[in-house]
């Protein structure tokens, strides 16, 4: 076992079975500085294998790092994806594009974009948060970008959809579903490949998409609604209150800020973006979320350990993914855990597009090892400034065991719609009314 502390490293030369492929969880501890400039401490998990391809005398290294003495090292593999023939901005669905920028050393990291209608180039944007799992990417959130957003009238607290005053807001606001690293090799996206590259969960995902926010995302909403002119950002970022009875956005337009939702167990994804990005984001939304006992008890790193070197190895690991791939096996999980009536053909066809790539296990093999629960952000939760609506299927059998998050967070909302586990898929339409009423 290898331990590092800041620069100081020891090694206790533990050997470890050459049986599997030799994989890294290293558990990270990263500082940033608070608003005051005290410092903190949070956990991050970081994946590295072994770089040589050697699998004899390997061992498990757990490294403690500091985020602001050392940068995290991330290099793209040069993995063959045979959908180079996607072009940039390519049309996607409809009004629906592909787009694609660069974020550190990743050259091609691509997301869904729906374009604002013609009056809301100065609406908050929305971003997206897919789940990960066999063949998912952010073809996820189509039927929720393909509904309409047109509001009218007043919501069921009597407050204003719009936040600019606008009784009625015809078309959508612009949406963003990016397709976190690893994910959308069927859109053309870089691959991950842990064997060259190294990269923190959550936070890795976290930054790949403040990098779509930062140089994207804002910039684009600025040139958009001034065209060109010089103008304030004042009214894109987070000024203003949120009801605090409700979570609803106010209609005096001086709320301001992204709307981030999270789909399912990349909460902590949506977790984190909003914590980090006060300013940016303003309201959080979590559909489907594991427990709040979930979300804040980590996962033993023994566990984590055993998890991810069975999914990535070369047998077991395999076999395990060849199997799961299988149409009528996604079939039969879906319908047995994710959707309240039987999936749809097209959730089987999205599925089998990206799951048809070998790198597109990766990520998967990272969520399913449990990595983005290997610490608790039950801390990051209580620090949100953010209003937080969690949103449930009335089919889940889970709706009570999230209590816990209105009984602990000081402006959370909870609320059930028709569905199961999957519900932007499930029940897009019932998704956007709750959008609509946050003033989206």
């Amino acid at each position: 076992m290898t331990f590092c502390y800041e620069n100081e490293s020891v090694f206790d030369g533990e050997q470890r079975s050459p049986s599997l492929q030799c994989n890294h969880v290293i558990v990270s501890i990263l500082d940033a500085a608070s608003s005051n400039d005290a410092k903190k401490f949070a956990t991050e998990a970081f994946i590295l294998s072994n770089p040589s391809g050697h699998i004899n005398n390997w061992h498990h290294p757990l490294t403690l790092k500091s985020s602001l003495s050392e940068t995290e090292n991330v290099q793209v593999a040069n993995v063959n994806n045979d959908n180079d023939d996607i072009d940039d901005d390519m049309s996607y669905h409809g009004d629906i594009s592909v787009e694609s920028y660069e974020h550190k050393t990743f050259k091609k990291l691509t997301y869904l974009y729906k374009k604002a209608s013609p009056g809301r180039e100065g609406d908050r944007p929305i971003i997206l948060i897919h789940p990960v799992g066999i063949g998912l990417s952010s073809w996820f959130w189509k039927k929720v970008m393909m509904q309409s957003f047109t509001t009218n009238s007043e919501d069921e607290f009597g407050n204003d959809y719009s936040y600019n005053n606008s009784r009625i807001k015809s078309g959508n606001p612009p949406i963003y579903a990016p397709d976190l690293i690893g994910c959308g090799i069927d859109h053309g996206g870089d691959a991950w490949n842990p064997n060259e590259n190294g990269l923190f969960f959550p936070l890795g995902w976290v930054e790949g998409v403040e990098t779509l926010m930062n140089d994207v995302i804002i910039p684009r909403w600025y040139d958009e609604q001034n065209n060109g002119k010089s103008a304030s950002l004042s009214r894109f970022f987070g000024v203003g209150q949120s009801n605090q009875n409700n979570g609803t956005s106010n209609s005096n337009g001086d709320g301001a800020g992204c709307l981030v939702i999270a789909q399912g167990g990349l909460a902590p994804v949506g977790i984190m973006l909003a914590h980090r990005n006060p300013l940016h984001v303003q309201n959080l939304m979590l559909t489907s979320p594991p427990t709040y006992d979930e979300i804040t008890t980590p996962i033993p790193e023994s566990e984590l350990r055993t998890n991810y070197d069975f999914l990535r190895s070369p047998t077991l690991g395999n076999l395990a993914f060849a199997a799961l791939e299988n149409r009528a096996i996604i079939e039969f999980f879906s319908n047995l855990f994710l959707f309240d009536d039987d999936c749809d053909e097209e959730w089987l066809d999205e599925t089998e597009r990206e799951s048809r790539y070998v790198e597109a296990r990766t990520p998967v093999q990272v969520f399913n090892a449990g990595l983005l629960q290997h610490r608790s952000l039950e801390g990051e939760l209580k620090e949100l400034v953010q209003s937080v609506w969690v949103v449930s299927g009335e089919g889940d059998k889970r709706v009570l065991d999230r209590q816990m998050y209105r009984d602990e967070l000081d402006k959370c909302t909870l609320t059930s719609i028709g569905g199961c586990n999957v519900l932007p898929w499930e029940n897009a339409a019932g998704v956007v009314e709750l959008i609509k009423k946050l003033g989206y």
